[in-house]
């Protein structure tokens, strides 16, 4: 071997010197001794450890020492490199001289004048390769026993040192993995140690007790506690510590009570656990405030009866979603829909029955803010008057019989939405006292329970009854029909709508005759005659049942109105007289004899009155009837304005 491959006659003192340049030096100043002393130590050009990345299949340099100075950022691939045979061999490799002439394609041989290599895998426990150390000379190295044994003795520390710096860093990784999972955990958890002293807390925590981490660390638990809770904790601790290893663990109650930073208590139901770590005892406990549980619980019954309710209203709602009419009576009624939508204000709608207060409600809560929820439905009429208060205002297990669950009321579920209180006029009296407090105060107790609950609603009322005769018979709170009389809104009976009967006739059949799989011919004239000779007393409801009734008995196209309304025509009203008409009517007179009768009248009445329909001098004041009235028997009986 030549000179600079002998090891010096005092090669124990040149191992021992290397060994004490690298025992003090950890990660990459290790490597960087490491390496320039191998390369000392062996009279080589240089020395270099790596690190291998299996993936792009490359090595990057560690430590590189090489012609008397370090080599920062050196990686190169593996493939064509003396290297790859150490990596894939999992064994050291030598060779001796013509290097480069050995390995073609590796372009840093030449630069560097190689000549000799020697390499040697470094291997994980599992026999895995993690990097490689290896030396190169620019003279020729021979296979001197001294020298590979020496080697062996670096390519072994720094092995070791790899072993070393992966299991710190997969022991950083499960501790940031620890972390993370303490961090984003929903329950408060707190590692306590013998004396349940506070150790670690997780942001949960924090936020459950109220404060920061350094007001906790330190603390004795028993200061977050109840005197009881604490006394129970006492006892739990001396049962875990007579549990056998991996049994250590146990349910607190949820009767258990902690106290926040700022002294309010609050129910939590807890796990507790023991461990030991390092010959030391840890408890862990995990906390959860059971307020939020059953405030979640209670949320999930309110939304699930909210679900079951809009379902019902589903099924309940009306065939068609918008008015129709061109009449002056239903306009002033849209004109005041648009008006008190965007408020807040209580709306009390009134008129006959059928003649769409709902879909009035129905409007009015579609245009207003609160339309993103659900309109609450309550027909006052059909709620039996034992129920009607549980209905309003929800009741408390065991408040009476058959009150087997806590279940919340319509205003509940009406809150931060609007409440159509149909058929207002039929509540009972000592109910009004308590609707009165929540369209003033806005809360309510359920019930049988002392507990206060404030709700944000909007009320639309609306009945077909004379509240203010009901409130002077003493049968209507006074001070009840002033809170729901802030906007009125008054609903035109279908007679008073003219043509409007003529629209909704049409609508109703189109859409009956779809759901029936029926094609209905258009009405004819005489069935428009008929239609608008009729007073309809039960209104757009009494019409709609009039036309499905029609296309029910229709055999083919043609509307079967005449037998649908058999029956339904009122008893004849006496013609009303004008004065200078003839008043020669027979004993008994049938259909037609009437219409003409009324006719006559009306011809006569517009005549006296220069054909002025309104006002003070117009024929509609002189027949003691509205003007819209006046104006759609006009039109029904075919009588229109002579030219001048």
């Amino acid at each position: 071997m030549d000179n600079h491959l002998t090891l010096p006659s005092r090669e124990n003192e040149i191992l021992r010197l290397v060994i004490e340049g690298t025992v003090s030096e950890t990660g990459t100043d290790f490597f960087r001794a490491l390496v320039k002393n191998l390369a000392t130590a062996l009279g080589t050009a240089g020395a270099w450890v790596t690190e291998y990345l299996p993936a792009p299949c490359r090595l990057r340099a560690l430590g590189m020492w090489f012609n008397g100075q370090f080599i920062d950022h050196y990686e190169y691939k593996v493939a064509g490199t003396p290297c790859e045979s150490v990596v894939c061999s999992k064994s050291r490799v030598h060779f001796p001289d013509n290097v480069i002439a050995l390995f073609p394609g590796d372009n840093d041989l030449r630069p560097m004048k190689a000549v000799s290599y020697l390499g040697a895998p470094l291997l994980d426990t599992n026999g895995e390769v993690l990097g490689h150390l290896s030396v190169l000379d620019t003279k020729p190295m021979p296979a001197d026993p001294r020298t590979i044994s020496l080697f062996d003795i670096f390519a072994a520390r720094a092995a070791a040192e790899h072993r070393r710096l992966k299991a710190e860093l997969e022991l950083r990784a499960r501790e940031e993995q620890l972390a993370r999972l303490l961090e984003s955990a929903m329950d408060a958890i707190l590692v306590l140690d013998a004396q349940f002293a506070i150790v670690r807390v997780n942001p949960a925590g924090r936020r459950l007790f109220g404060c920061g981490e350094e007001d906790l660390v330190g603390e004795n638990l028993n200061d977050f506690l109840v005197q009881e809770s604490a006394a129970q904790v006492a006892a739990f601790l001396k049962e875990l510590k007579s549990r056998p290893e991996g049994r250590q663990q146990l349910w607190v109650p949820q009767n258990f009570i902690a106290r926040r930073w700022d002294h309010t208590v609050f129910p939590a139901e807890a796990t507790l656990s023991r461990f030991e770590s390092r010959g030391q005892v840890f408890h862990t406990l995990i906390l959860r405030n059971t307020n939020e549980r059953l405030e979640a619980e209670r949320r999930i019954q309110l939304l699930t009866q909210e679900t079951d309710y809009l379902r019902e209203a589903i099924r309940e709602l009306p065939g068609h979603g918008d008015f129709l009419g061109r009449s002056d009576a239903i306009r002033t009624v849209l004109e005041a829909v648009q008006r008190v939508a965007p408020t807040d204000s209580t709306v009390l709608i009134t008129g006959e029955t059928g003649t769409g207060k709902e879909l009035v409600a129905r409007a009015i809560h579609r245009s207003s803010p609160r339309a993103d929820k659900p309109l609450v439905l309550v027909n006052c009429a059909a709620i039996p008057s034992n129920l009607i208060e549980s209905e309003f205002f929800g009741h408390e297990r065991g408040a009476f019989t058959g009150a087997l669950t806590r279940r919340e009321g319509r205003f509940a579920l009406a809150n931060q939405s609007s409440i159509f209180l149909d058929e207002i006029g039929e509540l009972p009296l000592e109910l009004q006292a308590k609707l009165l407090r929540v369209l003033q105060e806005g809360e309510f107790e359920p019930l049988g329970g002392t507990r206060t609950v404030k709700v944000d609603v909007r009320v639309i009322a609306a009945t077909n009854r004379d509240l203010k005769q009901m409130t002077a018979d003493g049968r209507f709170r006074e001070d009840l029909y002033f809170r729901l009389h802030v906007f009125p809104v008054h609903l035109p009976p279908l007679r008073d709508r003219g043509q409007d009967i003529e629209l909704l006739a049409d609508s109703f059949i189109q859409r009956f005759g779809r759901r029936l799989g029926k094609r209905i011919d258009p009405l004819t004239p005489n069935q428009l005659r008929l239609l608008r000779a009729y007073d309809w007393p039960g209104n757009v409801r009494e019409l709609q049942n009039v036309i499905e009734r029609a296309i029910i008995l229709a055999s083919d196209s043609r509307l079967q109105l005449e037998r649908a309304m058999t029956g339904a025509n009122p008893p004849p009203q006496p013609p009303t007289t004008v004065p200078s008409v003839d008043h020669e009517i027979p004993r008994v007179l049938t259909s037609p004899q009437l219409l003409e009768l009324e006719r006559k009248n009306l011809l006569r009445a517009l005549e006296i009155c220069q054909w002025k329909v309104a006002g003070e001098q117009g024929a509609a004041r002189l027949l003691a009837v509205p003007p819209t009235t006046l104006s759609s028997r006009m039109k029904a009986l075919g009588i229109i304005r002579p030219r001048t």
